[in-house]
């Protein structure tokens, strides 16, 4: 993708989204992409993730693939940590999905790519452990987004409080032709003060996604900052901050356009926790899991 280091600084400092155009070759973004959709008998289904453990609790804008450790949470009640050891049933869905998924990019795995392309540059990738048997977490969750579901300017929310600590990537492997779907990131650049003097607005919005049918006061504030709007292709990479006010606009298929793909939008996307710095020869530590 010919990444560099300046990239990641940039990220982790004055813009927090990073695109990589056509990172995957569209054949092998449209093989995988049939063959994720497929559901064959052998395959992980994708299922859909309600916003609470409540069966009336409200959908979210997506159905997945993969058991995740908001899965566990919400149906557990058990929160993973980084010295709990991980529920057995979340290990083996892990192994089983990842399983799957590296059988389908055959060898062309984003996260294995992306590591080969960064280690070179002082950016280390780790998939995450359980740390009593050091069994694998699940390294990414397949998302598939139909046309409605969501408010027009998408379901703003933040996945972290704290900027700098965690970053979001995105490959988007089957984008249709569409009307509206660009990602939208609201760079409101408040230090850890500012933050903690407006701590109930960044509460507000962390929380808001959980009830999709509310209207919120941060809406309205939200009207006043310029957001940093992307719309993705096939192959394409991106990173962002998820600290930060995001969303994915509600879109349409384009009647006017030939449909070569499926009528969905795919990606695989993961979260990857930051340590170590990129200042100076310093290491960059990303561990990643979902």
């Amino acid at each position: 993708c010919g990444a560099l280091r300046e990239d990641f600084q940039q990220l982790l400092g004055p813009c927090p989204v990073l695109v990589y155009k056509g990172v995957l070759d569209p054949d092998i973004c449209r093989q995988a992409s049939r063959l994720l959709l497929e559901e064959t008998p052998d395959a992980p289904r994708f299922a859909e993730w309600r916003l609470g453990a409540d069966p009336e609790a409200p959908a979210s804008d997506y159905t997945k693939m993969g058991y995740t450790k908001t899965d566990v949470l919400i149906q557990q009640g058990f929160r993973m940590t980084a010295t709990s050891p991980a529920p057995e049933r979340y290990l083996e869905h892990a192994k089983k999905t990842s399983e799957y998924l590296h059988k389908v990019f055959a060898g062309r795995f984003i996260l294995d790519l992306l590591q080969n392309e960064l280690t070179p540059l002082g950016i280390q990738l780790h998939l995450e452990r359980c740390p009593r048997s050091r069994r694998p977490f699940l390294p990414c969750v397949v998302r598939r987004m139909e046309p409605g579901g969501r408010r027009r300017e998408g379901n703003v929310h933040m996945d972290s409080l704290v900027p700098g600590t965690t970053l979001s990537m995105n490959l988007y492997l089957n984008v249709p032709e569409m009307l509206g779907g660009e990602l939208v990131l609201y760079p409101i650049r408040e230090d850890s003060l500012q933050r903690y003097l407006n701590s109930h607005f960044f509460e507000t919005i962390d929380l808001q996604n959980f009830y999709p049918d509310h209207d919120f006061y941060t809406q309205e504030m939200l009207k006043e900052i310029e957001p940093i709007v992307y719309r993705p292709g096939a192959g394409d990479v991106v990173f962002i901050d998820p600290a930060y006010p995001h969303a994915v606009r509600d879109f349409a298929l384009d009647t006017s356009a030939q449909q070569t793909v499926a009528p969905c939008r795919l990606s695989l996307q993961t979260f990857m926790q930051i340590s170590g710095s990129l200042e100076g020869d310093k290491v960059l530590r990303l561990d990643y899991a979902v």
